[in-house]
């Protein structure tokens, strides 16, 4: 019975596109547009439109910013067409003359910032972008001060000042989260990857119920009986052939996660036991909808929707940790919101099998209560 359902699922094409194609490609697209929303380092346009020496010294500061991760560009139409798109956060122009500017006695360079005020990085890497012409700005005013004062050429002069400034002690900043976990959340296709196994593996799980209704209304599971098959193999054969679909499908984003994105899944036999244990419950989600729902066009048509909705409570849109207390506490009142906690605490937080043992027998639980309810409403269906 197990192998007719894998048999089933090869043969199908649009099965097969939602179980493998889809959710590689909604984590490719997910992944590639987040890939950076938990970077420290903030991707900055630059333009030189000959800055000269000085202006390459400020486009070298800029690079050491830790806030800071700058990229040329060749024109100004090409910068803010990539700042208006969100490429990047904001663009600096360096203009032709910045050298001269700066070595003349009472003359102002003046660097262009380009942002969009719609976003809300501009803030920050105005900050990063203002702290670096300011560490330039001191070198060359105390460059100018000795320049006048000791009878000594600018360029000496500010040999000298940036010497002095590269000696002296940097005031350091230290930040500590209070109340918190700093760093407590994975960023890129190391969210992606694991939240979108979860959706899916749900999501199939319950539209897979369609089948089983289906041969509920044809009578099939019934004639089996006429058969030497007692209603324990029936509902066990049912049964494995749903969770070896839900576990294919979650192997199945787990390697290519590791292989094509590169994602760190953490400790390897705890996540394929979390794998497994979730894909338990995805099974006796779609045995129980099998059980209960009349006709195969309701699985299809109240599976999907049910799938994401649960996994918007439970952390497969955005983490939880962003959304209010009541939220996170009715979250957790699915399996969805465990099991992304589980895999934030592998990814994340290093955590091994230890580690996620209270999470993964909260999902067993789930699990468990689950199949027994679907078993059961099953086995009445077969023999009254």
């Amino acid at each position: 019975m197990a192998g007719v359902t894998l048999l089933r699922l090869a043969r199908d094409r649009l099965a097969l596109f939602f179980v493998v194609l889809l959710p590689v490609v909604i984590i490719l697209v997910v992944g590639l547009t987040f890939a950076e929303a938990g970077s420290e380092r903030l991707p900055v346009g630059v333009l030189d439109q000959g800055g000269g020496p000085l202006g390459a010294e400020l486009q070298a500061e800029l690079a050491t910013s830790p806030a800071l991760d700058p990229r040329g560009y060749d024109g100004l139409d090409a910068l803010r067409k990539a700042v208006r798109r969100g490429v990047v956060a904001a663009g600096v122009v360096v203009p032709a003359g910045y050298d001269q500017a700066l070595r003349a006695e009472g003359a102002d360079a003046q660097v262009t910032f380009v942002v969009d005020q719609t976003r809300s990085a501009p803030a920050a890497v105005r900050s990063a972008v203002a702290a670096a012409v300011s560490r330039q700005a001191a070198i060359v005013q105390a460059a100018r001060f000795a320049e006048g004062t000791a009878g000594v050429s600018f360029d000496a002069a500010l040999a000298r000042a940036r010497a002095l400034s590269g000696e002296q002690e940097q005031v350091r900043v230290e930040s500590t989260t209070i109340g918190g976990r700093e760093n407590a959340l994975p960023s890129g296709f190391n969210y992606t990857a694991p939240s979108n196994l979860v959706l899916f593996v749900f999501i199939t799980s319950l539209a897979g119920a369609a089948a089983l209704v289906e041969e509920r209304r044809l009578g099939v599971t019934r004639r089996m009986l006429a058969a030497p098959t007692t209603v324990a193999t029936i509902l066990f054969g049912e049964t494995l052939g749903r969770f070896l679909v839900a576990l294919l499908q979650g192997l199945i984003i787990f390697v290519v996660g590791w292989l094509v994105f590169g994602v760190d899944w953490g400790d390897p036999p705890a996540a394929l036991l979390l794998v497994t244990v979730f894909a338990l419950v995805g099974t006796g989600a779609g045995m129980l909808f099998g059980s209960v729902l009349r006709t195969a066009e309701q699985a299809t048509s109240i599976g999907p929707p049910v799938g994401i909705a649960l996994g918007m409570l439970g952390g497969c849109m955005w983490p939880l940790a962003i959304v209010p207390e009541p939220m996170r506490l009715a979250g957790h009142l699915f399996p969805h919101a465990w099991a992304m906690d589980a895999f934030i605490d592998l990814i994340a937080e290093d955590a091994g099998l230890a580690g996620i043992a209270g999470k993964l027998a909260v999902l067993a639980g789930f699990a468990a209560v689950l199949l027994a309810l679907a078993t059961w409403r099953l086995r009445r269906a077969l023999v009254r």
